[in-house]
């Protein structure tokens, strides 16, 4: 019996999607589109080598950097799709001129979106959102879905209310863990460093994990406060953490193998988020099995869960974080509570087999709707 095809295009978000489209692949053929940088910079430069699954074929783009190029780009995207008749097509939302020059060509096809974001984050995403082509591109992109996913319940509600277009065609789906892991086991770490991690912009809240560390230093507790990323809300802080002496900052894009060790060597990972959506870091950090102390914005507390994998605090409260942490250092048996939650939580409820099979219904979903709409 013929399997059922699904396109997955994905020019960022390369890790989650790989991972999908391989959960994915069990049941189902797959396209799955990439950027070739992209994958490159998530993954690591050899990340194709180790790419062998029967159901799984690659479509890998070059960013263009010519209208040429993005001509070459959507002919190659249309062509490869429309040789592939899929049964749907996936987008995860960051559209770039070729997936929108591509929409007309593919309309007869049932579409799924995935909106991380439904409403910008502050600063860097509401200047891009505001300023760029993509003011333009996202309204295509979502009136051209037939139904959506987001990573959480809260955000389902913030998308149709951003966009009324989506009322009850909004499927809640949990983020899937991230981060290189092969089944990482949960262990001590020898020290006590403190993972700030990724891009640094406003909405991560800097300031509160810099007050953190301070705090818990002064304190005496033998914390490291480790930055690692780069981005628009560092330099306001660097010399503070300068002049404390209790960081190490890793001003840089973090290359994927140094990936597992920063996390591996942290003893919790801290995401003080004035406002948010959903975490990348939480999902990474969810993947090696670390706890987590977050601020309890968007739908992080969806994937970060009080007592089971993390300790949620008030946004922009650096009391309550540091006491949260503090708890922690304190509390030798609700550390390994918490990792052993995390390991729970990714191998079970929130593994990408367990999130493949929702994804799969909703591809079904698509498909139902859209001949209904005929």
């Amino acid at each position: 019996m013929k399997k059922p095809r699904v396109v997955l295009v994905a020019l960022h978000f390369a890790e989650y999607a790989l991972n999908l489209a391989l959960a994915v692949a069990e049941s189902r053929e797959v396209l799955l589109v990439l950027y070739r940088g992209n994958a490159d910079r998530e993954l690591g430069p050899d990340w194709l080598k180790g790419i062998r699954h029967p159901s799984l074929m690659l479509l890998i783009l070059d960013r263009p950097r010519s209208p040429l190029m993005i001509l070459g780009n959507a002919r190659r995207l249309v062509r490869a799709i429309q040789q592939f008749k899929p049964d749907v097509i996936h987008y995860q939302e960051d559209p770039r001129d070729e997936v929108i020059l591509g929409l007309y060509f593919l309309r007869s096809i049932p579409i799924v979106l995935t909106v991380h974001d439904p409403t910008p984050h502050s600063g860097t995403d509401s200047n891009r959102l505001r300023y760029s082509r993509f003011r333009l591109y996202l309204p295509l992109m979502r009136r051209a879905a037939d139904i959506a996913i987001t990573h959480g319940g809260l955000l389902a509600d913030n998308l149709i209310k951003a966009f009324p277009h989506f009322k009850d065609k909004v499927q809640p789906i949990p983020h899937g863990p991230l981060g290189l892991f092969s089944g990482t086991q949960p262990s001590h770490p020898s020290g006590f460093r403190l993972l700030f991690f990724g891009r640094i912009f406003e909405y991560k809240g800097l300031s509160y994990f810099v007050d953190s560390v301070i705090m818990l230093r002064d304190k005496g507790y033998p914390v490291i406060g480790v930055v690692a990323g780069f981005g628009t809300d560092l330099a306001r802080h660097r010399q503070r953490m300068e002049e404390a002496g209790c960081f190490e900052i890793l001003d840089r894009y973090i290359a994927a193998k140094e990936v597992p060790d920063l996390f591996l060597d942290s003893f919790a990972v801290v995401l003080p988020y004035v406002d948010g959506t959903q975490s990348g870091v939480a999902a990474m950090a969810l993947g090696f099995a670390r706890p987590v102390v977050a601020s309890a914005v968007g739908s992080i507390p969806e994937l970060v869960r009080n007592g089971e994998n993390g300790l949620l605090v008030p946004p922009s409260d650096s009391i309550a974080l540091s006491e949260a942490i503090e708890t922690l250092l304190n509390d030798t048996q609700l550390w390994e509570q918490l990792t052993a939650g995390a390991q729970r939580l990714r191998d079970r409820e929130l593994s990408w087999e367990s999130i493949a099979d929702k994804t799969i219904r909703v591809y079904e979903l698509a498909g139902k709707m859209r001949l209904a709409s005929t």
